[in-house]
């Protein structure tokens, strides 16, 4: 499948304006990124696979765009109430990319939707289970979690690494796919060195060049990006 320039500027669009969104999303969203697309590469997909699921995976939170601040920037615990607002980006994200007829941009909206799906049917937005979910999400949501949980947030600092891969070992077979968890912890330097090389990239300097770096974009495409995203 030849990848449509005009579907990669508008996930390009989308990034960024995720980038802006918070503190740090752009790490969160390019390290994920790159290690999906590296765990992808590990489960043996063709390269052409690989490099989707690296294009679509920074647009798996854009959701969050319309999460209002005193949830999405809560310095602290959320309540229930709270929980299910944070837990409709999932589904706004997929409604967001919905709509086009291009394989690429499809793909994004089914990795944001189903992102937070658990492989024992306990996940959200539609609960599907097993092999319900698509690949590409199962990749993702490893990929996610990890970095979410070696990651400091506003509201907890980060674990360690091999605290994280216990807890992904832990839920392999319930929240994770057993034989996507199981490539994921059989491969850890694999996945350490696609870490290490992401924080690269995210030293390129501003969120604008930091995208524009990871999608490979030229100046004429950046024009192409609405001023808002880069407001």
């Amino acid at each position: 499948m030849t990848t449509n320039p005009h579907a990669v500027i508008t996930l390009a669009s989308l990034t960024l304006a995720g980038c802006l969104r918070y503190p740090h999303a752009s790490g969160h969203l390019v390290r994920t990124a790159t290690i999906a697309a590296c765990l992808a590469d590990l489960m043996g997909l063709d390269a052409a696979h690989c490099e989707r699921i690296r294009l679509v995976t920074p647009a798996h939170d854009v959701g969050k765009l319309a999460i209002p601040d005193a949830v999405l920037l809560k310095p602290g615990k959320l309540l229930p109430e709270e929980r299910q607002v944070i837990e409709r980006h999932a589904e706004i994200g997929a409604n967001i990319l919905a709509g086009s007829a291009d394989a690429l941009m499809r793909l994004a909206s089914q990795v944001a939707h189903h992102h937070h799906e658990r492989f024992d049917g306990t996940g959200y937005p539609c609960g599907l289970a097993g092999k319900e979910i698509p690949l590409a999400a199962r990749i993702v949501a490893i990929a996610d979690a990890f970095d979410a949980m070696t990651e400091s947030r506003c509201y907890r600092p980060g674990m360690s690494d091999d605290d994280a891969l216990s807890i992904v070992s832990a839920g392999s077979g319930t929240q994770f796919d057993p034989g996507v968890a199981s490539v994921f912890l059989a491969s850890i330097p694999q996945i350490l060195r696609s870490r290490k090389s992401a924080q690269a990239l995210l030293d390129a300097g501003s969120e604008m060049a930091v995208v524009a770096r990871f999608y490979g974009l030229s100046r004429n495409a950046l024009r192409q990006i609405p001023r808002q995203a880069r407001a």
